[in-house]
């Protein structure tokens, strides 16, 4: 990959990180779903066990 490709890259992934910051819930996950990470209910799929153990321990963490 040259500089040019990375320098582009990085500026995709900076809009793409500030477009997300105004994104309601219900769109995030959507945005998530297309990408393949989460179902459309919202639940990490089976590629993203470490996320989806990290969720529930967050969770839990909440109710104690």
């Amino acid at each position: 990959m040259s500089d040019k490709d990375f320098a582009k890259l990085m500026e995709i992934a900076k809009e793409s990180i500030e477009a997300a910051k105004t994104m309601t819930k219900k769109e995030a996950i959507a945005s998530l779903n297309r990408a393949g990470i989460v179902t459309k209910k919202g639940e990490f799929n089976r590629h993203y066990k470490k996320l989806r153990d990290f969720s529930k321990e967050k969770k839990s963490s909440k109710i104690d």
